[in-house]
């Protein structure tokens, strides 16, 4: 029976993460009951009452639920050490928010089980909808397309949080991963194209959640500022034009 890690990177989340975790929890029962799967929330050193959540759910879950702590902030680095500390077939995370609909969930699978060593869930695809603020539409689509332009690719999505990988990203992508912010995900994706890896974008239905009139922690204006320098950084290292 393959093992699946599927890990929620939290940063103060206590207004939602009993929620998400319930629901997700609720969701693998069903529809991953021929697989051996576990859910992690690795917290970046929350200072709100996730952390206390979080082990009430680890404690009620018959080891379904792992509670890990990071010392660290940035979601990139909670997602790099949860799939450091396990020994799994797949890996895949999300936001804590579940913004991306969870019924994608066995089509990642799905994928990475025909092949593939990378599956994106993309909201720019065919099939995919998504219920975002014009703010944030502009940006993450801004962000795609000056990636594709700077390196010559063609994955529409790279900013999602909603992704999984096979044991060969493990293994030969995943210690290469410097950012431990949100460019994360860019630089999974783009290292792994740079080694040969075979990657897939699916629909994904995306709606942005207001939970308890909860705003967004992430400055559009400094992350698009991480965003571009981080580019550059990636660009030097490679040294060409297109990969």
């Amino acid at each position: 029976m393959k093992k699946i890690i599927v890990t929620l990177p939290a940063y103060n989340e206590e207004s939602l993460i009993y929620d998400s975790v319930s629901s997700l929890h609720n969701f693998c029962e069903k529809n991953l009951q021929n697989y051996d799967w576990c859910l992690v929330v690795a917290d970046n050193n929350s200072t709100d009452g996730t952390a206390k959540i979080a082990k009430e759910l680890e404690k009620e879950s018959a080891g379904k639920i792992i509670y890990k702590f990071i010392p660290q902030k940035g979601k990139g680095l909670a997602v790099k050490e949860s799939w450091k500390s396990f020994d799994a077939d797949i890996y895949i995370f999300m936001d804590a928010d579940l913004a991306i609909d969870l019924s994608a969930i066995p089509l990642l699978v799905k994928e990475l089980e025909n092949g593939n060593d990378l599956v994106i869930g993309s909201r720019f695809i065919k099939s995919s909808s998504s219920k975002r603020s014009l703010i944030r539409k502009i940006t993450s689509k801004s962000f795609s397309l000056i990636t594709r332009l700077m390196f010559g690719l063609k994955i529409k999505d790279y900013s999602c949080g909603f992704k999984a990988v096979n044991k060969n990203i493990i293994n030969n992508v995943l210690s290469k991963i410097g950012n431990k912010q949100f460019f994360f995900d860019t630089e999974l994706i783009i290292r792994s194209v740079k080694i040969g890896m075979k990657i897939k974008e699916i629909p994904v239905i995306c709606k942005d959640k207001n939970v308890n009139n909860r705003k967004s922690r992430v400055s559009v204006l400094k992350v698009t500022k991480e965003y571009v320098c981080e580019l550059l950084k990636l660009k030097r290292e490679f040294k060409i034009k297109k990969i």
